[in-house]
């Protein structure tokens, strides 16, 4: 495909790295927008995300080095990250929980930051993914049909899942008070679709099957659906609960 996107001279630009870091200035400042729209405290929103995505940096790396040992020679080269080898799940949780505890300490509204970074997130990654795919990251099981290079090109039908995820959440957060959503619930959605999405997708990831027929990164993704409709449920009751006592 095409891992060098362009060259100015000795400064190249690879698609990965330019592609995570345009969906990470596009998912921010869709955040910001809604964010601003909402009229929610954003004085420390710039440091939340810095913070956030360098967790999530460590997060992945620690956890693709705990799960495949065997690709390192010395522990030392944890740090290498020009050398690859990053578990996307290990990122978003360990981000998420950083964007979390800083929100909490922030006295924020946790929730509505949750709902509105999920349709941020969901647009950013799909940027990232885009990037897997022009660096030639499929990351996909050897076939001849539906394939790249006769391998299927997962990571482009991560893009698009995530580009209807995003136009999904982004839909309902505009029909919001339509539909009678309450806070946190499009965040939960969005663990929905991409836990399920995620579940089907790895069928086709060439990833190592850990038990009965699935991968871990697939036990990851039913707990992250099951997360998201034990939150769907919760907040439902909960607005119900309110609705109830008035």
């Amino acid at each position: 495909m095409y891992p060098v996107l362009f060259k100015i001279g000795s400064l190249t630009f690879y698609s990965h790295g330019l592609l995570a870091v345009l969906g990470i200035i596009a998912g921010a400042w869709f955040l910001y927008y809604l964010a601003k729209k909402e009229k929610l405290n954003r004085e420390y929103l710039f440091d939340n995300l810095v913070y956030s995505v360098l967790f999530g940096i460590v997060g992945a790396r620690l956890t693709y080095f705990f799960l495949y040992p065997d690709q390192f020679v010395r522990w030392q080269e944890v740090f290498f990250l020009w050398n690859g080898g990053m578990v996307s799940y290990g990122g978003f949780i360990a981000g998420g929980i950083a964007f979390y505890l800083l929100l909490k300490s922030q006295k924020q509204d946790i929730a509505k930051w949750f709902d509105l970074s999920a349709i941020g997130f969901s647009l950013g990654l799909c940027f990232g993914r885009i990037g897997n795919l022009l660096a030639g990251e499929y990351s996909g099981v050897s076939t001849d049909k539906f394939s790249i290079g006769g391998v299927v090109p997962v990571t482009f039908y991560e893009a698009i899942l995530l580009l209807l995820i995003f136009a999904l959440t982004l839909l309902g957060y505009r029909l919001k008070k339509k539909v009678g959503l309450s806070k946190g619930q499009l965040f939960a959605v969005f663990m929905i679709l991409y836990g399920l999405g995620r579940f089907i997708i790895d069928f086709w990831r060439d990833e190592k099957i850990a038990l009965a027929g699935l991968s871990l990164g697939q036990f990851v993704s039913l707990a992250v659906l099951s997360l998201g409709l034990y939150l769907s449920i919760r907040f439902l009751c909960q607005k119900r609960g309110a609705n109830d006592s008035q």
